[in-house]
């Protein structure tokens, strides 16, 4: 297989701000794997606090030059063979795992003229209703932010070490779309049965990571339910989870892709938990991808594409909080003119 890699700048409409961060630009990875005149197309959105970085995700895709000179794949089973024969090069990069397996995904169901959907659960893709995410903002972002996602049907608030209820209620005052707060682990000095009886008064469906990842056994049962993001990384994590938590967040990029996804949800209904599968800043490319593992979860928080302005892929449409996807084969996206040219490429 032939495989082109690239870089690209991507920002997001605003700021973005979650309570250990602020982005006004994210650098993504993208790949083009090609065989037998068919092309499939993948991506890696490295984050920090995963140890992730672009670089990092590029130097680990051209380690396995070789490996991608080699690489046949005519079944599924064949995809999850490579994604596993490939952490030999890949490791411990789930991101540039991530980017491999959702290009070959695509490459497959391309060449047998079908959607990843019908590949990976034997039936066409539904429209997929996604969570609109709120990021920290002043009382003037707010305003704005509310009134544009007015007739949402799902709202998600990201919240900060002062755990504010005033957002929230500014929110149910003007919405009846269901809504979940997302701490992103700053509640570690907040009373969390306090603070979860009164979102529940608001109306607030769940609470997403309320405190790091290290203090996950101490997690109480609390008023509403608790959803684990970032003590939920890998299928394994998915596996372990303590009970105290009723749900985990799926993101590919950082379990590696829609071949660990499929197996998370299996291990979700097995252990009878919630599951939502969730994004970073990303282009239409990786949402695809995502919406294909939403298939199969109660949840989806898949704006990343969305809050972008220079989206480098077309691909599913999104009207108003709800991801329609497309009839073409594949994951149904195709990128920009020129996004790949001078790109490195490695082939047999």
């Amino acid at each position: 297989m032939k495989l082109t890699c690239t870089s690209r700048e991507l920002h997001p409409r605003r700021a973005f701000r979650i309570s250990r961060a602020r982005k006004t630009e994210v650098r993504n990875v993208f790949i083009r794997l090609e065989s037998d005149g068919v092309v499939g197309y993948g991506e890696a959105s490295p984050n920090a606090f995963y140890d992730e970085t672009w670089s990092g995700v590029m130097a680990k895709l051209e380690s396995a030059r070789e490996f991608f000179q080699t690489l046949e794949v005519h079944s599924v089973a064949d995809i999850e063979t490579a994604w596993k024969e490939a952490w030999r090069f890949l490791a411990p990069s789930h991101a540039a795992q991530c980017a491999l397996d959702i290009a070959l995904w695509d490459w497959l169901a391309r060449k047998k003229g079908v959607t990843v959907s019908e590949l990976a659960w034997n039936e066409p893709p539904r429209p997929v209703i996604t969570f609109a995410t709120i990021g920290l903002s002043s009382s003037e972002e707010l305003i704005e932010k509310v009134e544009e996602l007015r007739g949402f049907a799902r709202i998600k608030i990201k919240s900060d070490q002062a755990a504010s209820l005033d957002p929230v209620r500014f929110v149910r005052e003007r919405s009846p779309a269901l809504l979940a707060v997302d701490a992103n682990c700053a509640w570690g000095k907040i009373d969390l049965a306090k603070l979860s009886r009164e979102l529940a008064q608001l109306g607030v469906t769940f609470i997403e990571q309320p405190w790091l990842p290290a203090r996950d056994t101490e997690l109480p049962k609390l008023e509403l339910p608790v959803m684990a993001d970032e003590s939920c990384v890998t299928e394994e994590n998915a596996a372990q989870l303590p009970d105290a938590f009723d749900g985990f967040n799926i993101k590919l990029v950082k379990c590696g892709g829609i071949t660990p996804g499929r197996r998370m949800v299996a291990t979700g209904k097995a252990r009878g938990k919630k599951m939502m599968v969730g994004c970073m800043l990303e282009s239409s490319a990786l949402i695809a991808a995502g919406a294909v593992v939403a298939q199969r979860t109660d949840y989806a928080d898949l704006d990343g594409a969305w809050l972008l302005g220079d989206d480098p892929f077309r691909g599913w449409k999104f009207d108003r909080g709800v991801l329609l996807p497309s009839t073409a084969s594949g994951l149904g996206v195709e990128p920009e003119e020129g996004l790949f040219n001078g790109a490195a490429a490695s082939s047999r």
